[in-house]
């Protein structure tokens, strides 16, 4: 039922200054579970930059003002992200208008943001000129705060509201108004396939680096769309992924695995999906409730992991799968995707079965587009059925049984491990890299002094917030220097991951003359004797895998959210960003325990 809003709001007028002032000092958020990401061209933030400049009225901003939540003086941006965001980044030197760039000396606090590193100045001689900038700082936005204590008031006003800007495309309108377990689920899921995952709630001027980018914007956003599997190989454009495409295939994929049949994908089956008055999402939400979110999750993100894995492995170059199961087409590969990703769901996920031979997998899908039955409005349960059957038939021979199975273990987490790689550059606290476990002298010697460390440091991270989950790695170098020097004494190739670079721990095993299982087991050992307390340190021993990626091996040790403060040697540690302290005053350590209880 719709709930009626009665709350009485009105315009203020708010200088670009005092707007930007609000960015720069954390004070603007935005909540993912009904915000979208960044879209808007550089050739639409420059027309709104022209708008201001000509005195054109905008469009008016929405805030959302929640201080049990927030505290006082932050606000959720309801509507005008885009504009927001545009007007900042342009002001940050992001993009131009009519070749020329902002002026920083105009703007003590974009200096001071400068100064302190938070973007990079252009190097430039052609700045705007001082009067342009003035009256880019003056424009008086029209501003409305609007006072909520529900989150579920916000999404109906989002819900509600079509700006003029660039339209919600239908699936973003079916999941912005909705907070139900099945659109939780989905938007989680498709955030950790594009790499984008992130807190709920987070700062307007850290939406960039979640934020998806192309080989023609260059925006300098986080997340590369050609570095998507749905973009890498075709499954999806561009332009679709930024609208919300990719929520719609996964909603359709989650929508198969709960009902246990292939979901006949209309516009008018997803509309019901997301209607609270429809039977049909009724049993989604009870199909749901009994299968378990994190299973449904989990088996999502292990299945596209593999395929990622055994696809990158043997196909090279962009719209390699399309290339390969429709040969010479320039269409989207929606159709046979869904039929590959259900085929490989059966038999890892139900049959706990492992890809034994990539290649064969590969080559026995060429043309397999062909084969399979399509419709222009929608494709029934039965012809889907028929497209999954002709699939397995081809590629289940090349799969087999191995202990332990693909499914939640080294391929099964290599989506995740990506994610955790883009995750870290905001949320530093939960996150450690470590190259190895030996020194990068020539002696390659063991870095005695190193486990006991990386024990203080799961301590801090397991009290960094109580029920948060956080994770050591070894075998990711985060340093140019060691990266280097891997590169001279193992001649290992890197793969690089947004700021950090996966070298594997193969080259330290090698190196000591050792299996890859020893060295593992040695880590384990050293683990176990560094002193940290229960439950910490014995979960922390369960929570041990071992990662393939691109051929690298990498140690993921899972640091389990803790209900209790944790210590290491009956001392207390936190983490300050990416750095691990000691809590040597008693009062700390008494006001840390209080957040636990």
């Amino acid at each position: 039922m719709t709930t009626e809003l009665h709350v009485s709001i009105t315009p203020r007028g708010m200088s670009v200054q005092e707007a930007y002032r609000l960015f720069r000092d954390d004070s603007l958020l935005v909540n993912r579970r009904y915000q979208r990401k960044l879209v808007w061209a550089v050739s639409e933030k420059q027309l709104l930059i022209r708008s201001i400049l000509d005195g054109y009225p905008v469009p008016l901003i929405l805030l959302a003002e929640r201080p049990e939540i927030h505290g006082t003086g932050r606000y959720e941006i309801i509507d005008g992200m885009q504009r927001l965001d545009a007007i900042f980044s342009f002001i940050e030197q992001r993009f131009d208008y009519d070749g020329m760039h902002f002026d920083l000396m105009q703007s003590a606090r974009a200096r001071q943001a400068s100064d302190a590193g938070a973007f990079t100045p252009v190097d430039t001689l052609a700045v705007l000129p001082a009067d342009k900038c003035a009256n880019i700082l003056d424009y008086q936005l029209a501003v409305t705060i609007f006072p909520t204590h529900t989150e579920k008031q916000i999404t109906e006003v989002f819900s509600r509201i079509n700006s003029n800007g660039r339209q919600l495309s239908v699936q973003e309108k079916r999941q912005a108004g909705m907070l139900n377990p099945f659109s939780e689920a989905v938007r989680a899921i498709a955030s950790s396939l594009r790499g984008d995952v992130s807190e709920d709630v987070l700062l307007l001027h850290d939406m960039p680096s979640i934020s998806i980018d192309s080989s023609r914007e260059r925006q300098q956003y986080g997340v590369r769309a050609d570095d998507t599997l749905w973009i890498r190989h075709g499954i999806l454009n561009v332009k679709q992924l930024r609208e919300g495409d990719d929520e719609q295939m996964v909603a359709d994929i989650a929508a198969s695995i709960l009902f246990g049949e292939p979901f006949p994908a209309s516009k008018e089956a997803f509309d019901e999906l997301y209607d609270t008055n429809n039977e049909k999402y009724r049993r989604l939400d009870r199909a749901l409730a009994a299968y378990g979110v994190k299973r449904l999750e989990s088996e999502i993100r292990s299945t596209f992991s593999v395929i990622s894995e055994v696809i990158d492995g043997e196909l090279n170059g962009l719209n390699g799968l399309r290339n390969l199961v429709r040969p010479g087409g320039s269409n989207p590969i929606r159709t046979p995707f869904y039929a590959i990703f259900m085929a490989f769901f059966e038999m890892i996920v139900k049959q706990q079965k492992s890809p034994d031979d990539p290649a064969s997998i590969v080559l026995a899908l060429r043309n397999v587009g062909s084969r399979l039955k399509t419709g222009r409005h929608y494709i029934s349960t039965e012809d889907r059925v028929s497209n999954i059957d002709t699939v397995i038939g081809l590629i289940q021979r090349h799969f087999v049984a191995k202990i332990p199975p693909v499914f939640g273990h080294g391929p099964g987490l290599a989506l995740d491990f990506e994610n955790s790689l883009r995750r870290s550059r905001i949320e530093t606290s939960r996150y450690e890299f470590k190259q190895g476990l030996l020194r990068l002298d020539g002696s390659r010697q063991w870095d005695d002094s190193l486990v006991p460390r990386l024990a203080e440091t799961a301590c801090g991270i397991a009290n960094v917030k109580p029920g948060v989950d956080g994770y050591l790695y070894l075998g990711v170098a985060d340093k140019p220097s060691d990266v280097a020097r891997i590169q001279q004494l193992d001649s290992v190739a890197p793969v690089p991951v947004g700021p950090h670079s996966v070298v594997g721990i193969e080259r330290e095993a090698k190196a000591k003359k050792i299996s890859l299982d020893n060295y593992v087991q040695k880590f384990v050992n050293q683990l176990a004797q560094a002193g940290l307390s229960e439950p910490l340190g014995t979960q922390i021993l369960s929570n041990v895998d071992t990662i393939e990626y691109k051929g690298l091996s990498v140690i993921r040790i899972l640091i389990p959210g803790q209900s209790d403060l944790s210590y290491c040697n009956d001392a207390v540690f936190v983490r300050r960003g990416s750095s691990t302290e000691r809590i040597n005053d008693f009062r700390q350590v008494v006001a840390l325990g209080k957040q636990f209880v």
